[in-house]
Order: structure tokens, then C-alpha cells, then sequence
């Protein structure tokens, strides 16, 4: 039996392949682990160009899962992938661990307003088979979580979601392939088409030869689609996150994650003592780039490094944002300065898709952010197939989202017939356009 191999050196690189995935994350790595349950002994090789997986957004991001999404595509691919984390024995192989905290997620209200979003929320969540939803109501929240204070009226609780290693979970899909290469530091991937026929890859180590080619590159993926003469309907938003290694004494270690009113600043307890905070916090995009309006960060081609764009107020504005949302005063709760001791900033780049758009009864169009991923096929290029703009929600759909990415390259059907709107061309679906409660 063969293992899956880490390659660097260029004298080891395999000439040619059946599917060559460029990119390491979460769904690239898921997308070689799958095509290899679905049909093992396919010959695959994966291209990386950082040292190791996992090296790109993945490291900004939060690592949670959730469930409750009101688009039945998301919720179904997010249950898929639970699912798979929760028996990672039997996908991944005996005595992996993946870290799970499965304590839930808890979105906020605090006034009547945000209270009835809530409460319809999880009524059209149960619409949608979704049961475990629950409306929790001032006095139970209270019973629950008096640590919250008495601002909170309101609140909508999945019990099924939750965080994980993400680290792990990539290194899992990759070892438990055996016939993929990982070949890691792979520089200058290009794309190599003759007519509509996919012919392989080049790159500075070599080429190598195969008749299918996945994008799974991130950021990078709309300049990796130019090297193969297409143009891929995305933008990338960077996106800032950081830990802090203290938490405060009334914030426990059981905790759900917090996902606070608009804007939704949101925060977890990371290990023993600490806590990591999220928020999509716009960065004003003339900063970015001047030929911008100011009014979205979304940029066509991403900026590097992407260190560059941290804003050094982040943590402040989103425990400051925080402190007043839930009444601490200076010195208590989320208003405590110690948070701002030794905190580990990070940013990463979010990749959206661009082709969404709602038809209005007029015939005009009207572009929304849409939170699904385009997994497909590419028309036109035999061959050429599609894993990116995955929003940030790369590390919790990831498995589902390799079993469909499977499914296209080995000319299967679908794993669920929802998922076909995770097509590329597919440009509104219902209920798509937000995942946060809002009011």
C-alpha cells in the first residue's frame, strides 16, 4: 500500500498525474481526500507553494462550525461536514483527534428589534429541519448565562456548533490519502491548456502532466485562472482576528461562542485562559486602493503581504465595540486593558464569489454578497475544475465540500441535489445573502 508523500525536492516530483489540486488548505487537502475515498488509486499530486498546509487564510480564521445557515445548500453541506468531524476515526483513520469543543454558538439581542429577527430566525431554521435551533428568552438566558449581564433580552443557540483544530483537521485529510503527492514550496504554478484540453501544470520545479487541474488556491485562485487564459468571477476582503492569552474571570472556559448584535463582533474562549475575537470589520478600501469608492474592501487582485493591511486599532475597536454593546465599564469585563497584552493579531484574505445577483421584476440586476462557494466545473476548458470562494467557511465545510468537488471531477452525481448551487453559474439563491442576524 502506498502512503501519501511530502516532496520538496524537484528530482522526486512525479511527471505526470491523473489530478493535479493546487492548493494546501483545508479545501484542497479535502478535495484529494475525497477524490481518493471516491475512487482510490487515483493518481494525484498537490501543489503548495508555502512550507507547509495550511498556511494561508486558515490561519485568521476562527476555526468554528455552525449549522445554522437559512440557505438549505449551507446547512446541508455544514451538517455533512459535522458529521465527518464527529467520526474522524472512521474517515480519517484510528487515533485522530481533532480537538472538538462542541459548546455552541450564541447570537445576541439586546433590544425588541433584535429579539423578533432572532425569534423568526429560528422559526425559519426549524422550517428547515433544523430543530436543535433555539429562541432563548431573557429569564433563561439569565439562569443560563448570568455572566452575560442584563442587557442581553434575547438570544438564538445552535448546540451543534462549535470549534476545532483546524491544523489537525488539514493534516488529517492529508494522511489518511495514500496515493497523493504533496509536493510543498511549489513556486510559479501555471496552468497549461492546448485548445479546450487541460494538459497539466508548470512550475519552477517542472511540469507535470495531467488531464484534470483543480483551483484551490485562496486568494491566489483568480491569478492562477489568468495563467489559463480565464477570468474567475471572485474578490478577496481581508479579514482580522486575534487571541489573547488572558480572559476575563466571569467569561468561562465552557462558554459558547459569543456572536454579538450588528455588527456582530464575536468571540470564543480559546484554551485554558484566553479568548479569540472576530469581526468583519470593513477596512475603508481607499487606503487599499484609491481607485476604489471607500464604501467596500473587496479588491480584484489581493495585496501582498497581506500583513501590510492589519490595522493596528482592530483589537481596541473590537473589544471597545464589544465593552459598550454588553455596559462594561473601563477596567471590567470586555472594557479590561489586560486583553491587550500579548495578543497575537493575525489577517488573512476572505474570497467571495461575484457573480450573484438577484433579477428584479424590471429585468435589472442587483449583485449581493453571496456565502456560497462556486464548486464546479469550468465551460469551455476540458479538465478545469473549481473549489474556491469560500468565504471564510473553508475549515467548516470543507468535507462536504470535497465530496461534491469529487463528485465533479469523477463525473458523479451530486452527494445531495442542493448542492447543485454551489454551481458557478447559478446566480441567486433564496436566504443566501446574509448567516448573521441583523436588526
Amino acid at each position: 500500500m502506498t502512503q501519501a508523500k511530502f516532496l520538496t525536492n524537484p528530482a522526486e516530483m512525479p511527471k505526470t498525474a491523473d489530478v493535479i489540486i493546487i492548493g494546501g488548505g483545508p479545501t484542497g487537502t479535502a478535495a484529494a481526500w475525497a477524490i481518493e475515498r471516491a475512487a482510490p488509486g487515483t493518481r494525484i499530486v498537490l501543489l503548495e507553494q508555502k512550507s507547509q498546509l495550511a498556511a494561508g487564510a486558515s490561519l485568521a480564521s476562527l476555526e468554528n462550525f455552525r449549522t445554522c445557515w437559512a440557505a438549505p445548500c449551507l446547512h446541508k453541506m455544514m451538517l455533512r461536514s459535522i458529521d465527518v468531524f464527529h467520526h474522524a476515526e472512521d474517515y480519517f483513520g484510528e487515533g485522530v483527534n481533532l480537538g472538538i469543543k462542541q459548546q455552541g454558538y450564541l447570537f445576541i439581542g439586546f433590544t425588541p428589534k433584535q429579539a423578533a429577527v432572532l425569534k423568526s430566525d429560528v422559526e425559519h431554521l426549524h422550517r428547515c429541519g433544523l430543530n436543535h435551533m433555539e429562541y432563548v428568552e431573557a429569564d433563561e438566558i439569565k439562569n443560563r448565562y448570568p455572566w452575560l449581564g442584563d442587557r442581553v433580552i434575547a438570544a438564538k443557540h445552535d448546540s451543534m456548533a462549535g470549534w476545532l483544530d483546524s491544523n489537525a483537521l488539514v493534516y488529517a485529510f492529508a494522511r489518511a490519502t495514500q496515493s497523493t503527492t504533496f509536493i510543498l514550496e511549489s513556486k510559479d504554478a501555471r496552468i497549461r491548456v492546448e485548445g479546450n484540453q487541460i494538459k497539466g501544470v508548470s512550475t519552477a520545479q517542472g511540469d507535470i502532466d495531467a488531464p484534470n487541474v483543480v483551483i484551490a488556491a485562496g486568494a491566489g485562485a483568480r491569478a492562477l485562472g489568468r495563467t489559463a487564459g480565464i477570468e474567475l468571477p471572485i474578490v478577496v476582503r481581508p479579514r482580522q482576528s486575534f487571541t489573547t492569552g488572558w480572559r476575563h474571570e466571569a467569561f468561562p472556559e465552557e462558554s459558547p461562542c459569543i456572536i454579538s448584535a450588528s455588527p456582530h463582533p464575536h468571540v470564543r474562549p480559546e484554551a485554558q485562559t484566553g479568548a479569540i475575537f472576530g469581526w468583519e470589520y470593513t477596512i475603508n478600501s481607499k487606503k487599499i486602493n484609491p481607485e476604489q469608492d471607500g464604501h467596500d474592501d473587496s479588491l480584484i487582485n489581493p495585496i501582498q503581504p497581506v500583513d501590510s493591511l492589519k490595522d493596528p486599532r482592530f483589537p481596541s475597536m473590537t473589544l471597545s465595540l464589544l465593552a459598550r454593546q454588553f455596559g462594561h465599564k473601563p477596567g471590567e469585563g470586555f472594557g479590561d486593558t489586560r486583553y491587550l497584552r500579548g495578543i497575537f493579531h493575525r489577517i488573512g484574505y476572505y474570497v467571495y464569489r461575484d457573480n450573484a445577483y438577484i433579477t428584479r421584476p424590471d429585468g435589472t440586476r442587483e449583485s449581493y454578497a453571496s456565502q456560497r462557494a462556486i464548486i464546479d466545473k469550468w465551460p469551455g476548458i476540458d479538465g478545469l475544475f473549481l473549489t474556491i470562494a469560500h468565504v471564510g467557511h473553508g475549515i467548516m465545510s470543507a468535507p462536504a465540500a470535497g465530496e461534491i468537488l469529487a463528485s465533479r471531477v469523477l463525473g458523479r452525481d451530486l452527494p445531495d441535489p442542493a448542492f447543485s448551487a454551489f454551481g458557478l453559474d447559478v446566480p441567486w439563491v433564496e436566504h443566501d445573502s446574509g448567516g448573521l442576524s441583523d436588526g
